[in-house]
């Protein structure tokens, strides 16, 4: 893994977890039917809001909604199941997105601090 990866390597991962996740789910579409629809984009989720931070983690989130939700959840009227399962995972992965680009800024916040430091303090305060 790269320490400093660009954006486009951050996006890259993403739509290839995506469609890693998508392509096993579809694979088990006849073993699984409609339960468990978006159970592969929540591993997806973690691992492209772990590597990529923010934007890739929503892209990533948000693209196994969209997927899921057209593929795997039943066609026709939405049920109160179906909107139950909907809202956890948007929950779930909303969370898992918030809490490591939380993490993200937080380590960034510390490398800068830690690049001051070595730098030999505070350059240009005046004091």
């Amino acid at each position: 893994m790269l320490r400093n990866p660009t954006a486009i390597q951050k996006y890259s991962v993403a739509a290839i977890l995506v469609a890693v996740a998508f392509g096993l789910r579809y694979g088990l579409y006849d073993t699984l039917d409609h339960r468990l629809p978006f159970a592969f984009f929540i591993p997806a989720t973690i691992i492209a809001a772990w590597y990529g931070g923010l934007g890739p983690g929503m892209l990533t989130a948000l693209a196994g909604l969209l997927l899921g939700d057209y593929f795997f959840l039943p066609r026709g009227q939405i049920g109160e199941a179906e909107r139950t399962v909907i809202g956890l995972y948007a929950l779930n992965v909303a969370l898992v997105v918030v809490l490591f680009w939380h993490l993200h800024t937080r380590l960034r916040d510390r490398e800068d601090e830690l690049k001051e430091l070595k730098s030999g303090g505070r350059t240009g305060s005046g004091e």
